[in-house]
């Protein structure tokens, strides 16, 4: 392969004199992120004043052996979320792409078939989604740069021994695959460029690479979705604005949202995290700090947390967020806004 993604993975390579490529150092970036198993990137995420994230969701893919539905699977319109009108797709701007929080520049309409849960986000560089259901796991990120998704943790499970990579061609772009044992299936990385200035990465439950990069062919980037959340934060500390939107949707019989996270932060570097959980039935705890019309408790020395039915809303001033104070959080707590129907995203 002769292109951009060539001379990226050649500089990541080459790490001894002589200039031969050694593929230990992927391998064993690769293998540090797999030691991080179980770990979920919680796309946090910020859209404008009214944030917001969103696409359609659910997928088709191999399952590794041991693994069966908890429940029946949903059609993937039950996972959808609202289209961008006049939004252009990742092609026709990529720079665009992870710099707006209320957009997400991908579709993977014809990947997804099934899932139980679809978790999106964007913002802060990238724009990504994960698939959950009976037929196996994936997930998705797209990026403005290398850097960004090899910051990113690895959230599907494997035995920690990647492969090394080989070269594969994805809707005739080209790019490279890797693989990690994982059961009688294999998790497969493939990595490209589906268009100058952009890098994509699929890591699926596969048994074969073709069929890996099958998988990674379905995702279109021609189209846009509005991300979205069921509440607005209308008041921000100075100088702040929205970075980050994420939101899980999934089949339940308490409806289809799960939760929803915005991040907000300035140009100092600081940030803060409001987290939604749709959580009915839920006993609230005696709260003695008052944010605007709502009462809020301390979780410990750098959590707030408030009950506004059903959801529990935490403001995270670090850990998920950091250089934001307690009064900080209060006062973002305060211009909490839920929507009023949790179902239909359309009204968010």
């Amino acid at each position: 392969m002769s292109t951009d993604l060539d001379e990226q993975l050649a500089a990541m390579l080459k790490e001894h004199a002589g200039g031969d490529i050694d593929p230990a150092p992927i391998v064993e970036h690769a293998r540090r992120r797999g030691r991080r198993l179980g770990l979920r990137r919680r796309g946090l995420i910020a859209g404008g004043a009214a944030a917001a994230c969103a696409v359609l969701a659910a997928v088709v893919m191999t399952i590794p052996a041991g693994r069966a539905p908890d429940r029946a699977t949903m059609p993937g319109t039950a996972l959808a979320l609202p289209d961008a009108p006049g939004q252009p797709g990742a092609i026709a701007r990529p720079e665009a792409v992870g710099a707006d929080p209320g957009v997400v520049h991908f579709t993977t309409d014809s990947l997804v078939g099934g899932a139980e849960s679809a978790t999106w986000s964007a913002g802060r560089g990238a724009e990504s989604v994960e698939f959950q259901g009976p037929t196996g796991q994936a997930r998705f990120v797209l990026a403005r740069s290398v850097a960004t998704l090899d910051a990113l943790q690895q959230t599907l499970s494997s035995a920690g021994r990647p492969q090394p990579p080989t070269d594969v061609r994805v809707d005739g772009r080209p790019g490279v695959a890797w693989f990690d044992p994982s059961g009688d299936a294999k998790l497969w990385f493939v990595r490209w460029q589906p268009v100058d200035g952009l890098w994509a990465q699929l890591d699926i439950y596969a048994t074969t690479r073709d069929e890996a990069t099958a998988a990674a062919s379905r995702v279109r980037f021609d189209g846009a979705h509005r991300c979205v959340v069921p509440f607005r934060l209308q008041l921000l500390p100075p100088g702040g604005r929205l970075l980050e939107c994420s939101v899980k949707l999934g089949r339940s019989e308490r409806g289809s949202f799960a939760e929803g996270s915005l991040v907000l932060g300035d140009e100092a570097g600081r940030w803060l995290t409001v987290r939604a959980q749709h959580v009915p039935g839920y006993d609230a705890r005696a709260a003695d700090l008052v944010a605007g019309p709502y009462r809020a408790r301390r979780q410990g020395s750098d959590v707030l947390e408030m009950f506004v039915k059903p959801c529990v809303v935490e403001a995270f001033l670090k850990g998920w967020g950091n250089g934001y104070t307690e009064s900080d959080g209060l006062t973002v707590l305060s211009g909490y806004q839920p929507a009023r129907d949790l179902d239909h995203p359309n009204t968010w």
